[in-house]
């Protein structure tokens, strides 16, 4: 008799699909129903139904989550995808790693018949589910949990290493090539027609989008993508070398953008990183495709756009007047930090730019050029916030299209630009001098080794007693405190995503000995390090 496990918030669309489900011609029998993401994960593991039913949109772990999960951890699960919107038949066809059918809410009752019908049938051509359902090692299941977070922390921040690499291949995610490449696949909603992106489930762009790319990526590299966003898929792709004669990845992430308007009559803008070598490069090829990405803004979307080509292309919109004098000293003056002579820069540059340019577009596309080059600095910098506030730079670069005026360019960028060298100003001056930011750099780098008071203070040449009274003062916090954060910080990761014993945890994150460890681990989180880890692995399914 098969089996159905109902996923969905609302009881009373859970009791209705039931309903159905027993009043079908067939024999299948509903298993049990879930109130979300998190639910259904333990039922699977307990119920083995035969299908999953379930609905997009639903708090702490939705739809689309939950697919992507059974999608390893249960590959033959067979899955029919839910939704309150209004139709969408152009993503039936394309959701098939292990969705078999879309259906729209209210459910017609036929409708759901003929599904269940279909899966019956296939069902009866497969192995029983006690078979289908493999065993998995209790640390294969909880490494799966972390995947995504592992890459997304790696990506973005750089927090990637060998032991994550060694976590990932346990479940078949391995990356044996000595390079790496990274893209940024966007949708062009400004290309979708309006009424189909507003009938849709946007969240399943981004599900439909993810799945083609891991499709080709299947076929032609090393790989792994997942959704980073709401609007946004990353791609990290594994290469045995540099490329030579062309670039391999180009025409992959070509392949992509064509196979997307082929299948769906969508578009997509695909931002390309360098291939670096190692894995502690990948947050710079991450960082080179986000830029790439925004020259969107620029040259326009549907394409894809090359970090390593944005500079060498020939047409009329790259970087004609870079060599001008006018420009190399802008740019100067921003990289020395001296805002007057940044100021009195703006004025010539854009004067200058806009009695040549031959069209207000190019006007526009050279001074998002400049800006976008400003904030890759600011970004290498670590002054992205300092410079734009609570502002991204898309919507920086979206103000500076709207403007019409020589004048409001001007007054815009020399606020712009003039910032930003304050900014580089202020960063250089005090990672140069203030002892405390030099403080903050040491310890970040050196809290896995003994430390003491004493010593940190004799790295910035001040005394012990002096020093920790000025950490104090900026920080808020003991200098005690700061470096014992990072430690307990650094040991709760490893309890959670690896199978370290205690005693290697405490040693290697600075702690001196085991006692001392569970000591202020527990004053930390209120847990034995051991009823933390098993805690924490309960919780995240």
């Amino acid at each position: 008799m098969p089996t159905i496990l109902i996923v969905d918030d609302e009881a009373i669309f859970r009791k209705g699909l039931r309903k159905i489900v027993e009043s079908s011609s067939g024999s299948w029998q509903v298993a049990g129903e879930a109130r979300d993401g998190y639910e259904a994960l333990e039922m699977l593991e307990s119920l083995l139904p035969d299908v999953l039913l379930t609905d997009i949109r639903m708090p702490r772990m939705d739809g689309l989550q939950l697919i992507q999960i059974t999608k390893q951890r249960f590959p033959n699960l067979l899955v029919i995808v839910l939704s309150g919107f209004d139709e969408f038949t152009y993503l039936q066809q394309s959701l098939r790693h292990g969705v078999r059918d879309y259906l729209m809410k209210p459910v017609e009752r036929e409708e759901l018949f003929k599904t269940l019908d279909r899966l019956e049938s296939e069902l009866t051509q497969v192995q029983t589910a006690s078979e289908v359902y493999a065993a998995e090692p209790a640390d294969a299941r909880m490494i799966r949990q972390h995947v995504s977070e592992h890459l997304v922390a790696g990506l973005l921040k750089g927090y990637m290493n060998e032991s994550d690499l060694a976590l990932l291949a346990k479940i078949g995610l391995t990356f044996t090539e000595p390079n790496f490449a990274c893209m940024l696949i966007k949708l062009d909603k400004d290309a979708l027609d309006q009424e189909r992106y507003d009938k849709a489930d946007p969240s399943l762009f981004q599900l439909y989008i993810q799945q083609i790319v891991q499709e080709l990526l299947d076929q032609r590299a090393k790989g792994f993508s997942f959704i980073l966003s709401e609007t946004e898929v990353v791609a990290l792709v594994n290469v045995a070398s540099q490329p030579e004669a062309g670039n391999p990845l180009f025409e992959l992430s070509e392949t992509i953008r064509r196979r997307m308007i082929s299948l769906s009559r969508l578009t997509v803008t695909i931002g390309l990183g360098r291939t670096v070598s190692g894995i502690k490069e990948i947050p710079r090829s991450f960082q080179e495709a986000k830029i790439a990405q925004l020259h969107r803004l620029i040259v326009g979307g549907d394409r894809v756009i090359s970090y390593e080509r944005m500079n060498e292309a020939n047409e009329e919109l790259a970087w004609s007047s870079t060599r001008e004098q006018s420009l190399e000293w802008l740019e100067s003056s921003i990289q020395e930090g001296k805002t007057e002579q940044t100021i009195q820069h703006v004025v010539t540059f854009i004067t200058s730019l806009c009695s040549q340019a031959k069209s207000p577009e190019i006007i526009h596309q050279q001074i998002c050029k400049l800006l976008i080059h400003g904030y890759e600095e600011a970004e290498k910098l670590g002054l992205t916030k300092s410079w734009l506030g609570e502002r991204t730079i898309q919507a920086v670069l979206l103000e500076i299209c709207s403007l019409n005026s020589r004048a409001e360019l001007i007054e815009c960028c020399r606020s712009y630009l003039g910032r930003l060298s304050e900014c580089i100003a202020y960063g250089q001056r005090h990672s140069d001098h203030d002892p405390i930011e030099k403080v903050i750099r040491f310890v970040n780098q050196h809290y896995q080794e003994p430390l003491s008071l004493k010593h940190v203070a004799e790295h910035v040449f001040l005394n012990p007693a002096y020093l920790s009274t000025l950490f104090k003062q900026r920080t808020g916090t003991s200098l005690v405190e700061y470096w014992t954060d990072l430690r307990v910080n650094d040991a709760k990761k490893r309890l959670v995503t690896s199978n370290e014993k205690v005693t290697v945890i405490a040693e290697s994150t600075g702690f001196g000995n085991i006692r001392h460890f569970n000591r202020v681990f527990k004053s930390v989180t209120g847990l034995a390090p051991i009823d933390y880890r098993e805690q924490a692995r309960s919780v995240k399914v």
